[in-house]
């Protein structure tokens, strides 16, 4: 049996942080490309299973799960049949973690994100000429945020328990509960070492690791060797050649108090679903 933990939450909602306090579990193997987008994509699925379980370093004899997490597979109803991807096949087993922040902050975080990457829906370049609040929200962006219309495709794994909903709010404020849902959730042990927290590609972090080098420090017995090998300046001095400089974007990226307005009366529905559904305190968490 093929075991993957998927995070499928919203792009901007704390996906890589939560993919990298994941992967320091020693019963979980990462996938060196944190979004490859196999069930998202036809072209990319009919890959096969093989090229996909290339990406992890797993070893059977100590792993329990693969770890991915694609931003593409929320991305409804411009990226769809994932789950029917996720589950063509009896001998794969997903367990799905859908994590998720402040609607509102997200759609800000993913304008500016957007608009420094032009990238919004898998590798492909946006046609928006600009992903500057003034120039309008995206509707990617808008369909993004609607958490529980996102959660309908995987009712399947909600109603089999293989569906795991938090919000990055609680990770940061309150880890340690939070944590500890998901390790009960995935049925693994808390692992022993104190787990690092810090926030991953953070909106305006201004330096990108190359992801060939990210690939090559995913492999266990190289990193070993390397560290054997190289005193810890001359490893640095390596890591920052293939570290590139991030352009700086220009625009508004914050919504005004009328465009909350209307966004919080756009998303009342779904948020009264994903408070009811799936039990999420949206007034606690993010004052909606």
């Amino acid at each position: 049996m093929r075991r993957y933990i998927i995070i499928i939450g919203a792009m901007k909602s704390g996906t890589t942080t939560l993919f990298d306090v994941l992967a320091q579990h020693p019963e979980i193997a990462p996938s060196w490309d944190k979004e490859p987008g196999f069930f998202a994509f036809e072209d990319i699925h009919d890959r096969g299973y093989d090229w996909f379980d290339g990406m992890f370093n797993f070893d059977p004899d100590r792993h329990q799960y693969r770890l991915e997490a694609t931003t593409d597979y929320t991305k409804a109803p411009f990226v769809t049949g994932v789950w029917e991807r996720m589950t063509a096949r009896d001998d794969v087993e997903v367990k799905l973690i859908y994590i998720m922040r402040h609607p509102l902050r997200r759609i800000e975080s993913h304008a500016r994100h957007t608009e420094r990457t032009r990238r919004e829906i898998g590798r492909n370049d946006s046609a928006r000429p600009s992903h500057s609040l003034e120039a309008g929200l995206s509707p990617v962006s808008l369909a993004a945020s609607a958490y529980a219309t996102q959660l309908k495709p995987y009712q399947g794994a909600w109603e089999a328990g293989h569906l795991h909903c938090l919000t990055l709010e609680d990770l940061k404020t309150d880890p340690e509960p939070t944590l500890a849902a998901l390790w009960a959730f995935l049925d693994l042990a808390p692992p022993q070492s104190k787990l690092s927290l810090t926030p991953k590609n953070v909106a305006g972090t201004k330096m990108r690791t190359h992801p060939l080098w990210k690939r090559l420090m995913a492999i266990k017995p190289l990193l070993t060797l390397v560290k054997l090998v190289l005193p810890k300046a001359a490893r640095d001095r390596i890591s920052d050649r293939f570290r590139r400089q991030v352009h700086v974007v220009e625009g508004r990226f914050t919504l005004t108090d009328a465009e909350e307005a209307c966004l919080s009366d756009l998303y009342a529905s779904d948020l009264a679903d994903l408070r009811d559904r799936y039990g999420i305190d949206t007034k606690r968490v993010w004052q909606l």
